[in-house]
């Protein structure tokens, strides 16, 4: 079951509006667009999408602001490709391959948790840039859908004898995929303190959700071997042990 939430992306959001003429496509202008998106990026990182100016990108670029505007005609532009480009990098992170069915589960877990501690600033804009434009909104709820819809579809078929309307798999699939964006933004965003001292790696925040999805959508517990944090998940639910009656002695 592939539980990824990156997928790449081709389409661009917020397209330029038809009065602005970007200079002419060369060597030297894609290197200086190119530069100006790196550069919007790094603000984006620093200080979010509400905050950033387009003069906090020209100064992070080392350009004066008015070539920012022969490449963009706003930062709602820039801020839309860079976080397309974003997604397109993380539907590209290299990982292992699957052993088994938890690490279907944990893997793509990891590379998103992974995602959170590295770019926080980027994790946080997307949902801020989701809200406010409705072409980006389309594009991350079309991401967002594909992925629920595809673990809708795995959980199905993994319990035919349940009978599953495919409405309720995917409430189940939005439900898993809203617990792992809850408590990973809680972590990395929020910078939660009680969280952070007790999860204090991606690898424990990806063991930990994954651990749970496991149990929530294969009601058993995940291979001993494969924990290390929530080695403990495997005494709950266990069998309570019958005692044994007790003999009178005469």
């Amino acid at each position: 079951m592939t539980t990824s939430r990156p997928t790449k992306i081709r389409k661009r959001a917020a397209p330029a509006p038809a009065d602005f003429a970007p200079e002419p496509v060369s060597t030297r202008g894609q290197k200086r667009r190119e530069l100006l998106k790196v550069a919007a990026r790094a603000v984006l990182e620093r200080v979010g999408y509400h905050a950033m100016k387009v003069t906090d990108v020209a100064t992070e670029a080392g350009v004066a602001v008015g070539l920012f505007y022969h490449y963009f005609p706003d930062l709602k532009t820039v801020t839309c490709e860079v976080l397309s480009d974003f997604l397109d990098e993380l539907a590209e992170t290299p990982h292992p391959e699957a052993e088994d069915r938890f690490d279907v589960i944990f893997i793509p877990t990891l590379v998103w948790a992974n995602a959170y501690e590295e770019h926080p600033g980027l994790m946080r804009c997307l949902v801020q840039v989701a809200d406010e434009v409705p072409e980006f909104r389309a594009l991350w709820n079309k991401l967002n859908a594909t992925w629920s819809r595809r673990v809708a579809k795995n959980i199905a078929r993994r319990f035919p004898e349940g009978q599953l309307s495919e409405d309720f798999s995917l409430s189940i699939a939005y439900s898993l995929g809203s617990m792992v964006d809850g408590l990973i933004n809680e972590i990395y965003v929020h910078r939660n303190s009680d969280l952070c001292k007790l999860l204090k790696s991606p690898r424990e925040v990806a063991e930990l959700l994954s651990a749970i999805w496991y149990r929530a959508l294969y009601m058993e517990n995940p291979p001993a071997g494969k924990l290390t944090l929530t080695a403990p998940l495997h005494e709950m639910g266990a069998p309570i042990p019958t005692l044994a009656p007790k003999i009178k002695r005469k």
